[in-house]
């Protein structure tokens, strides 16, 4: 059995650190034994379709081993030692579908989800994410369902206090973001 799967690495190619040419990059998933490996933007949005491990029951497991897998891959091949996140084709779908604050949020660039390491956030204390969902961010809006954490950001990125970077520290787990937009062009490519 197969799966298609987004990987989303944090922190490759931004401002010069953590350079990963994705020219490069696809052709070394395909050695790896990922079917159709394809890259979209420089920020390093990866899909890929796997076959399931004899070990992963269910996608979550599937789509957290394609994300270890991944992240050992860049750190071997390139020398960058970065946390990855993945999801599902299927799980990307459904959150562009569930779309939380779709009432709120009408420019994709100051739209974030962030994306809690599935393995981790499978036990995340309740209490952590009501105390953060019930504290004040205005004028950030937040709302945590299941492995994410939307952020709608109404004065921009560069004025945003819920960063993933926040998000990791409160969470204790590896979290990376991706803007509405990027989303929306990662499901054209599923």
């Amino acid at each position: 059995m197969t799966t298609r799967c987004v990987v989303l690495p944090k922190g490759i190619n931004v401002g010069g650190h953590n350079r990963v040419p994705m020219a490069e990059l696809r052709p070394k998933l395909a050695d790896a034994g990922y079917a159709d490996p394809v890259t979209i933007l420089q920020s390093g949005n990866i899909i890929v379709t796997a076959d399931q491990p004899d070990n992963a029951t269910g996608p979550a497991a599937v789509a957290a081993a394609v994300a270890a897998s991944v992240q050992q891959l860049l750190a071997d091949e390139f020398d960058v030692h970065v946390a990855c996140v993945a999801r599902t084709a299927a799980e990307v779908e459904a959150i562009l579908e569930r779309n939380p604050l779709r009432h709120l949020a009408d420019d994709g660039s100051r739209y974030l989800v962030n994306f809690l390491a599935t393995e981790a956030s499978a036990s995340l204390d309740p209490h952590l994410v009501s105390e953060l969902t019930e504290a004040d961010h205005a004028p950030d809006v937040l709302h945590v369902e299941g492995s994410e954490a939307y952020v709608w950001a109404p004065e921009g990125i560069k004025a945003l206090r819920l960063t993933y970077a926040h998000l990791e520290r409160h969470f204790g787990v590896p979290v990376t973001a991706r803007n509405w937009n990027t989303l929306e062009r990662i499901a054209a490519k599923l």
